[in-house]
């Protein structure tokens, strides 16, 4: 019986894959043969209405702007009553500089005196050292000082909350519970 209703079941779910395969498909197929869309009418505008132009206005003729009087200018005198550059007193000369010396007559460095050969520099010697002099060393038996701190204050210590427990996990039912089936109602 259970087998029977496995097969029924399956036979079933391959019906409704297979119809659903080709509803896709025919879907598909549909939707890639779209139909030719109509032609749209051209909307037909009517003609512009001409701009009227507008009259062409005639403005007045500007007054005649009156000249101002010429200013009378005084007469240059005439070219031959100026001094002539030629009358001119000449210009001072300048007195001339004096020679720089030729560079020839610095001393050449061969001509310094030579350096004495038997010079010798004095030695430096320091003085020696006394000889009872030590450095003195840390006494052995000094301790150093311990810092003593005061104690930290205590913290206030919180009050201990208590959780309450968890809720039981629920288990896992080991048995499927009955289905009514579809059966007639009992008649009486």
């Amino acid at each position: 019986m259970a087998s029977s209703k496995h097969h029924f079941i399956l036979s079933l779910i391959v019906v409704l894959s297979i119809s659903t395969l080709q509803m896709s498909f025919a879907a598909r197929h549909l939707l890639q043969t779209l139909p030719p869309m109509p032609a749209v009418p051209q909307a037909t505008l009517p003609p512009m209405p001409g701009v009227p132009k507008p009259p062409q206005l005639t403005m007045p003729p500007l007054p005649a702007v009156p000249k101002p009087p010429q200013a009378l200018l005084p007469t240059v005198p005439a070219g031959g009553s100026l001094p002539k550059p030629g009358a001119l007193p000449p210009m001072p000369t300048a007195t001339p500089l004096p020679n720089m010396p030729a560079a020839n007559t610095l001393p050449k460095p061969t001509a310094l005196p030579p350096m004495p050969a038997g010079t010798t520099l004095p030695k430096v010697t320091l003085p020696p050292m006394p000889a009872g002099t030590t450095v003195p060393l840390m006494p052995a038996g000094t301790t150093l000082p311990t810092a003593t701190l005061p104690p930290m204050p205590s913290m206030p210590s919180a009050p201990k909350v208590t959780l309450p427990p968890f809720p039981a996990m629920p288990t896992n039912p080991t048995s499927i519970p009955n289905i009514p089936s579809f059966a007639a109602p009992p008649s009486h």
